[in-house]
């Protein structure tokens, strides 16, 4: 949040323009103050949902993760235990090729949250035409596929994915060699277009305007800053040791070209009081709230990231739920999964012994169905009324 501090230390005090006596306040002090508000909003609710977030994830490891582990173990079970009827049972190959792509089908599930151990990934590879490994590095070139053709589509960049691998370095090389690509993208674009239409020539000159103007903005602020904040101008130790720390900070915003930095900076040390923006210019005004209302777009790409981050990706269903909601969406998807485990034992044991094809038939049509959720509910319903 963009602050002035007051006299006692640590106490932040909200940057507002207040007028004196019954002057009102213009247009553009009351698009600052409401610009500065959105700000303050803004960055209360990206802290809020950071911490929501933070405790739905603690909350959904706890409650869900294990049962996820179960049921995914149950899942290589059932697999095992189909693939020991076709040693007990004699099927036809066609009857065995639908038993081997169900219980393939499992392993696939259980391996979506579990890493499978050596023994499981043998018993895979005996019954897939393809090996797990094989399987796994099809599926990363998939991946790669998918994210050149997004970085082509979107920024008109060529990737060449084969010259990325997973080490460290190797990912480091890659994302360089990216990083120099999007800004050699960048210079063509920006090269002279004869055919640019007036509006985008007259577009282009106002840009260019603007960044001169920011150039310059940037340039008087950092002088004022230097002034005011240079070390040599101290004598009291705490402050010029204060002053060194916070005259790093302006370099560092001066060199990046940092205006909404360097306007943080000023603000913080330049007007110690809400009384000084009162007598701000208009033009110094307008540098504020051009940065202001960067900042204010920038909390709320920020807020979209917070949601749509893959470490959130477990519980992204629940992002719009208010947390007491969401709480009680994760307690109800345990209890799925938990009769899920239920009814996946049930199936185990009953395949690990029976003698009946018909049974172990009716399990893999049904699943080939896509309705094998279902016919586990059904058959754990039949169990528990004595049928089966």
């Amino acid at each position: 949040m963009l602050t002035l501090f007051g006299e006692e230390e640590d106490k932040p005090k909200a940057l507002k323009i207040v007028v004196q006596g019954k002057k009102k306040l213009s247009k553009n002090q009351q698009l600052f103050n409401r610009l500065t508000k959105r700000i303050e909003n803004l960055e209360k609710e990206n802290a809020k949902l950071t911490e929501k977030f933070s405790r739905l994830l603690s909350y959904h490891s706890k409650e869900i993760v294990p049962v996820e582990t179960q049921v995914a173990n149950a899942r290589i079970q059932l697999a095992m235990a189909l693939a020991k009827s076709t040693v007990i049972l004699k099927f036809t190959a066609n009857q065995i090729d639908l038993i081997r792509s169900v219980l393939l089908e499992q392993c696939n599930l259980a391996f979506q949250f579990i890493e499978p151990t050596p023994e499981q990934e043998a018993f895979y590879d005996e019954w897939s035409l393809v090996s797990y490994q094989t399987d796994v590095e099809e599926q990363m070139e998939r991946e790669k596929e998918i994210f050149a053709e997004y970085m082509s589509d979107t920024f008109g960049m060529d990737i060449d994915m084969d010259e990325f691998d997973d080490s460290p370095e190797g990912q480091a090389r890659f994302y360089a060699k990216m990083k120099d690509q999007f800004q050699n993208t960048e210079e063509n674009e920006s090269r002279p277009n004869h055919k640019k239409t007036k509006k985008q020539q007259v577009f282009e000159e106002s840009q260019k305007a603007e960044e001169a103007i920011k150039a310059k903005s940037i340039r008087s602020i950092f002088i004022a800053l230097a002034k005011v904040l240079h070390p040599d101008t101290e004598t009291n130790e705490s402050l010029k040791a204060e002053k060194e720390e916070i005259m790093k900070k302006v370099t560092s915003a001066y060199d990046q070209k940092d205006l909404t930095t360097l306007l943080r900076l000023e603000m913080e040390w330049v007007h110690k009081t809400s009384e000084h923006l009162e007598k701000m210019t208009d033009d110094k005004l307008g540098i504020y709230i051009s940065a202001l209302k960067q900042q204010v777009h920038e909390l709320s790409e920020e807020q979209s990231r917070i949601c749509q981050h893959p470490r959130n990706a477990a519980i992204s269903s629940y992002s719009f739920l208010s947390e007491n909601h969401a709480i009680r969406s994760i307690l109800k998807e345990k209890s799925e999964l938990q009769g899920i485990f239920l009814n996946l034992n049930h199936y185990i044991a009953t395949f690990e012994w029976t003698k009946s094809k018909k049974q172990i038939l009716d399990f893999v049509k049904s699943h080939a169905k896509n309705d094998f959720e279902s016919e586990l509910e059904q058959y754990f319903k039949e169990m528990l009324s004595g049928r089966r």
